[in-house]
């Protein structure tokens, strides 16, 4: 039997700029996924750079830093669900986008 790549934290709110969401946070790891699981559906934490020909490492996520997901990384680091491991810059938009451990 394979072992699960998929990580589950329950009761978990998300800050993103001037709303709050509460929910199952939820990380694939075989897909390099992070989602807040909510009644309404998915809310997508995590971004997919494989079209610029950039996969995060094992236990990691891309997670933007621009738009609704302004500081997001901080407040995701400051409540223990990630630790940052580096910075990309100008990919995509001239925008910065963080590579995270996702530490659930």
């Amino acid at each position: 039997m394979a072992e699960s790549t998929t990580t589950v934290k329950h009761d978990v709110t998300v800050g993103f700029g001037c709303i709050e969401l509460t929910g199952a946070l939820v990380h694939d790891d075989e897909n390099r996924v992070l989602e807040l699981e909510l009644d309404e559906g998915p809310e997508p934490i995590s971004i997919s750079l494989q079209g610029y020909g950039l996969t995060p490492g094992p236990g990691n996520v891309f997670i933007k830093d621009w738009s609704e997901h302004s500081g997001l990384t901080a407040r995701l680091a400051q409540a223990g669900l990630v630790t940052p491991v580096h910075a990309l810059t100008g990919v995509p938009y001239c925008s910065t986008v963080y590579e995270v451990q996702v530490t659930l």
